[in-house]
């Protein structure tokens, strides 16, 4: 009897040796899941290219506001937040690719990055956030079409700061430059009503038209400031 209650006593101090690392391990994945939650956030609404590539997806997809000479230093300064926390965390493969991806943005981001000299990744910008509501979000017509129409509203304001941000800047190659704007225009005239006539609200539709034409205009706007004619 004695032995077998010492047995019993050693398997229970056992288990209490092996308890406290997993209920260390909890707050750190809750601690990730919460950095992970505010990084999808920022991408959906600033970065819906990234959010597209890395396949991000938000429960409650965010409206479409792009970054600015106004917002980008702000933006960095929340992105090194992010990751200071992500670094304190124990290291895995998935707080890695958390770690990767906060830095990438910041590179692109911050003073000197792809972001403030590159106008083609602009054009990736704006095309993503035009086609997130038919990828990402409630598949209703009506509903999307009413979500895509807010996201095309804000491309004209997007295409105005990406003009700024990028004034100085050698000019985009022509032909490259060309050939995306091409594809962006047709995006915007052909594709995307094409996926909105499931909707049968003349209201829902009349709204995107209006939001897709602007968005259109802008598109041409920022053709001829970044590659002016003779």
């Amino acid at each position: 009897m004695r032995l077998v209650t010492r047995t019993c006593a050693g398997l229970a101090a056992l288990l209490c040796l092996a308890t406290p690392p997993v209920r260390a391990a909890a707050p750190a994945r809750v601690e990730l899941e919460r950095i992970e939650a505010r990084h999808a956030q920022l991408l959906e609404r600033h970065r819906p290219d990234l959010a597209a590539r890395w396949n991000v997806r938000e429960r409650h997809p965010e409206v479409f506001a792009a970054l600015s000479e106004a917002t980008a230093d702000a933006h960095v300064r929340m992105l090194r937040a992010l990751l200071a926390r992500a670094a304190a965390l124990p290291t895995d493969a998935r707080t890695d690719t958390l770690r990767a991806r906060l830095a990438h943005e910041i590179a692109e981001t911050a003073p000197g990055g792809v972001l403030r000299r590159d106008a083609l990744l602009w054009l990736d910008i704006v095309a993503a956030a035009a086609q997130a509501p038919f990828t990402r979000g409630p598949a209703g017509g009506c509903s999307r079409t009413h979500r895509a129409a807010l996201q095309l509203r804000a491309v004209p304001e997007a295409l105005r700061g990406a003009a700024l941000m990028l004034k100085g800047t050698p000019p985009p190659g022509a032909s490259s430059f060309e050939a995306r704007i091409t594809s962006v225009e047709r995006l915007l005239r052909h594709e995307l009503p094409a996926r909105t006539e499931v909707c049968r609200e003349p209201r829902r539709l009349a709204e995107f038209a209006e939001a897709d034409t602007l968005a259109a205009a802008a598109l041409a706007q920022f053709r001829r400031l970044l590659v002016p004619g003779p």
